[in-house]
């Protein structure tokens, strides 16, 4: 839930040997701020657990989580492909010089426009039904242009995480149910028919935030033995197996973490051993890791402002930011925990929401939290908060967006907090 380099001196919190107090004075506040010593740590972790002599294993990092055209030049150098959702996110991938062939492009209601782009710039794109297969064959066909496509299955399994964030179920938004044999026929004619648009295999995500090693596992064994069965049923060759993510992070004390090298080795062990038996092993394997990259390595510093102790009892530490720059505890109740970074040794005596400045009464980033004695201008650090935060920060309220630093050596904005001005790009 902390950042893995984040240390105390003076009763002040520090990453490795950066006073944080001094980069809330430096950048203001509110403020992203990540370690880029653990973003990359976690890169490796994958890229050196995920391997295997027997087939080609690559680490897909999933933009949604945290984007900007520093995050791709750090992609880029430990060698992670990126998972794209939007023209937006393949045009800062574009613009940043990430290499478009090593981009897999997802969505379950691409457009035209989308489509083009990601043929046009030789992206592996993620079919999510039919009826998007036949436009992308129909794109193709028009520009005669030949691209590789993955087809988003559900494979049925129920990961305990919120319903938000489940993907997999029978009900589900993306994909079709690896169960509905009429429908899959139907898109496995499509292929076996097409001149230009060629199956690699098939791609499953059965949720986010995800706390246990089996659904990992299990998700592995179903979309193998899927595979199998399309190979035979049809005569067509796959090569490719794409398992999502949803590798879980923990952001509370109470959160049971995730054993990330040991899951990414479990799975090459099962693709392995179970490929072999069934008589199915593909030549490239995928996983798309985003959130347990990104979010650990990044805490959010606000100045406090007043606090409040209400008629009814309930204490508020009101703050320089709230909802706008995290919507996930409004969105689907996500805990964080936090600290006073320059009281880090002082006791934890006080009781309060952490309340931001929007006018929503459920503007609350922390219930409940329990922190040392807040006072005005005190710096309050909010934990792991690398993922979703940024990527889905507003303007309600007409709110600035916060800046973006990333720590190294020295501090680096990667992401410049917006103006008043900003405000009125749009507008005539």
């Amino acid at each position: 839930m902390k950042p893995k380099y984040l240390n105390i001196k003076n009763n002040t919190a520090y990453i490795r040997d950066i006073n944080l107090i001094d980069v809330a004075k430096e950048y203001k506040t509110p403020l992203y701020v990540f370690d880029q010593y653990e973003l990359e740590d976690n890169m490796k972790l994958f890229v050196d657990n995920f391997k295997s002599s027997n087939f080609n294993c690559h680490t897909v990092y999933a933009s949604k989580a945290f984007l900007v055209p520093a995050m791709c030049e750090l992609l880029v150098k430990h060698g992670l492909w990126m998972d794209a959702v939007s023209l937006g996110d393949l045009y800062v991938a574009y613009k940043s010089g990430f290499p478009m062939d090593h981009i897999i492009f997802h969505g379950n209601n691409k457009s035209k426009a989308e489509l083009e782009f990601a043929v046009e710039h030789n992206c592996v794109i993620v079919v999510d039904h039919l009826e998007e297969l036949v436009l992308l064959n129909n794109i193709c066909e028009t520009n005669h242009k030949n691209i590789s496509t993955m087809f988003r299955v559900n494979p049925g399994i129920d990961a305990h995480t919120h319903k938000y964030i489940q993907t997999a179920t029978y009900v589900s938004k993306f994909g079709e149910s690896m169960f509905d044999e009429v429908t899959i026929d139907k898109i496995m004619r499509e292929y076996v028919n097409s001149k230009y648009v060629k199956l690699l295999g098939f791609h499953s995500h059965i949720g986010s935030q995800i706390q246990e090693l089996e659904p990992f596992l299990l998700n592995v064994s179903k979309m193998l033995s899927f595979s199998k069965q399309i190979i035979d049923k049809y005569n067509y060759q796959l090569t490719s197996v794409n398992f999502g993510g949803g590798f879980g992070i923990p952001y509370v004390q109470n959160d049971k973490p995730l054993n990330k090298e040991l899951t990414a080795s479990k799975m090459v062990e099962l693709i392995n051993s179970l490929g072999k038996e069934i008589g199915f092993v593909p030549s490239d394997v995928y996983i798309e890791p985003g959130r347990s990259i990104v979010g650990n390595s990044c805490v959010t510093l606000y100045t406090c402002g007043d606090f409040k102790h209400t008629y009814g009892d309930k204490n508020y530490q009101f703050i320089d930011g709230g909802m706008t720059d995290n919507i996930r505890p409004a969105l689907y109740s996500a805990e964080y925990s936090c600290d006073i970074a320059n009281k880090m040794n002082n006791e934890k005596d006080t009781i309060c929401d952490i309340a931001g400045k929007c006018c929503e009464s459920g503007d609350i980033i922390i219930y409940n939290a329990l922190i040392q004695k807040p006072e005005p201008n005190d710096i309050l650090m909010v934990y792991a908060t690398g993922a979703y935060n940024y990527s889905m920060a507003s303007n309600y309220n007409n709110m600035l967006k916060p800046a973006v630093v990333f720590l190294s050596d020295n501090p680096k904005v990667v992401a410049r907090r917006e103006t008043l001005d900003d405000l009125l790009k749009l507008f005539k």
